[in-house]
């Protein structure tokens, strides 16, 4: 005999019971039953198997199932179908909200559009940059999240404007790599600006460099005027960059308006500014800096100065800097004598020169290295008797002070953008960077190299790699022009195929290889390809070692025939 019994329960609120479905999911049916889930419970008295019946709200307390002696799985499948029936019916009664405003249209864009091959190439670029690196080795394939900068390079070379339909991934690739962000923002142009603008994770686009692309025009002094007075700190500081860049002293001008009510930390970022368009015109104002209440920003002012090697206080570095260095008289032969300042006073801090120095340094060399950097080089060939560069810094130094005066000279050559002096501080490539002249910092000689001409750069790195090899190489060859001229070019590829004969792993080059990759004119692939083959091993080899040089030299070929293809494709428009 069959026996139905139906108990009705109220309904509570929607949100309450929704909140009981909840926590008897988190709990377990077996455990708590939401109240108001009613369900028909149909027992066959014969064998008591439960077919439905009711389920009344409470909680279990003994362990075992609630009293109406519904099952474990009964109870959930209910629970499962009152949320299913819950959600349906939130969704059915779901209120529509106020409108909103539609966005604006999108700016247009002026610029030619991409060549069809250039979009599809761009489409493999960002799809590259999103999938995951392989396990272990790299394989033969091109890193085509590497390609990436220089593509997008040669498109703002060429004047092109992003797809529109590509612009979500392309800001997502400048959202995950901050190097990207500029050429990419650029290329974007004032459509992806009106894009990044309706989505959060795009909010970086709208600051710093980004927001550069909502300037007014710098024809237009009342917009200027009133973003200056009125713009958030982001496009203050991309306001003054731009005008600056294109008049300086119309920049200059604008900061001045203001700068006694700035706030200290945005005065000093205003003030880094002027490094663009330096000039004399800019030392009466940096001059008055000398005095600002700002720690820091007294230290930019004065760096600035001292990069004028005419400006007042270049004068009054040079008249200490020749107080503390000049011939050795004692000595048989011309030396550099150096007598360090014993004290810093309130002159000398005013000009910049920290008075406590960093942990490790002593107070005197720190002064006189302070000192030495932001005096003219001008001042030296008279002091040593109308020497130039070259012979002042071949001079031997008295008392251990080498180090520490051809370092200040280095920092010098490198603020005042002196060729000569950087040229004579870097000294023969050939001799090893420990016992030549400057410094053996290979960070100090990679910003000497950047004075130079690029071709005079090229040259001096590839003679550089030819006498010591690319275990030192690396920082040097990051500030060669790109593609490598071909002396190079060669250079490197001939180290690069001595490594590979000398039987370890190419692993200690990955660094090296991945800049040829990107840096290698695309021209070099032939002259790659015969190493590109699996060598025969010899005994006294690592085991494998030929198996990871041959992949190597296969990716370094296959790359840069993709730089060609890129090339060939992103021709200029028309």
């Amino acid at each position: 005999m069959d026996t139905t019994t139906t108990t009705p329960a109220p309904d509570p609120a929607p949100d309450r019971l929704w909140e009981e479905l909840v926590t008897s999911a988190l709990l377990g049916t077996d455990r708590r039953t939401p109240a108001g889930l009613a369900r028909t419970v149909r027992r066959d008295v014969t064998d008591g198997d439960v077919t439905g019946g009711d389920v009344t709200g409470g909680d279990v307390t003994d362990g075992k199932a609630p009293d109406d002696g519904m099952r474990g799985g009964d109870a959930a499948g209910a629970l499962l179908d009152a949320a299913a029936l819950h959600t349906v019916r939130r969704r059915a009664g779901l209120r529509p909200g106020p409108a909103v405003p539609p966005p604006e249209p999108a700016p247009e864009d002026p610029r030619a559009p991409l060549p069809e091959a250039a979009r599809r190439r761009l489409d493999q670029l960002l799809a590259g940059r999103a999938a995951p690196a392989p396990a272990g080795r790299r394989g033969t394939a091109p890193d085509l999240a590497e390609l990436l900068p220089q593509w997008l390079a040669l498109a703002e070379e060429h004047g092109y404007k992003a797809p529109s339909a590509t612009l979500p991934a392309l800001l997502d690739a400048a959202r995950a790599r901050t190097d990207l962000r500029p050429p990419a923002l650029r290329f974007a142009g004032p459509r992806g600006l009106w894009l990044a603008r309706l989505n959060p994770e795009w909010r970086f686009a709208l600051r710093g460099t980004g927001a550069a692309g909502s300037l007014p025009s710098l024809r237009d002094a009342e917009g200027v005027r009133a973003l200056w007075d009125e713009g958030l700190f982001a496009e203050r500081v991309a306001l003054l960059t731009a005008v600056r860049n294109d008049d300086p002293a119309a920049g200059l001008a604008l900061l001045a308006s203001t700068w006694a009510t700035e706030r200290a930390e945005d005065r000093l970022m205003f003030l880094d500014s002027l490094r663009a368009g330096l000039s004399d015109a800019d030392e009466e104002f940096l001059e008055a800096a000398l005095g600002d209440r700002g720690r820091n920003v007294r230290a930019t002012a004065a760096e600035l100065l001292s990069a004028l090697p005419s400006s007042t206080l270049a004068g009054r570095m040079a008249a200490r800097a020749l107080t503390c260095v000049g011939f050795d008289r004692t000595a048989d032969v011309p030396t550099i004598g150096v007598e360090a300042p014993h004290e810093c006073d309130a002159a000398m801090r005013r000009d910049g020169v920290v008075a406590v120095p960093p942990a490790g340094r002593g107070e005197r060399s720190w002064w006189l290295a302070r000192i030495v950097e932001s005096a003219p080089l001008s001042c030296w060939p008279a002091r040593f008797g109308g020497r130039g560069p070259e012979e002042i810094v071949a001079l031997p130094v008295a008392d251990g002070w080498r180090d520490e005066l051809h370092a200040a000279w280095c920092r010098a050559a490198v603020r005042q953008r002196d060729a000569a002096w950087s040229r004579a501080l870097l000294g023969s490539p050939a001799v090893p960077p420990a016992t030549g002249p400057g410094t053996s910092s290979l960070a100090e000689r990679a910003r000497l190299l950047s004075m130079l001409s690029p071709e005079e750069r090229a040259l001096w790195v590839a003679r550089f790699v030819a006498a010591h090899g690319l275990s030192e190489a690396f920082q040097l060859l990051g500030v060669c022009a790109v593609p490598w001229a071909e002396p190079l070019g060669e250079a490197v590829i001939d180290a690069l195929d001595i490594a590979r004969e000398a039987g370890g792993y190419p692993w200690s080059f990955s660094g090296v290889m991945g800049l040829a990759e990107r840096c290698l004119a695309p021209e070099a692939a032939r002259r790659l390809e015969p190493l590109a083959a699996r060598p025969d091993e010899a005994e006294d080899v690592v085991p494998g070692a030929g198996g990871y040089w041959s992949e190597a030299f296969q990716r370094l070929v296959s790359t840069l025939r993709l730089r060609a293809s890129i090339r060939a494709e992103l021709v200029p428009p028309g």
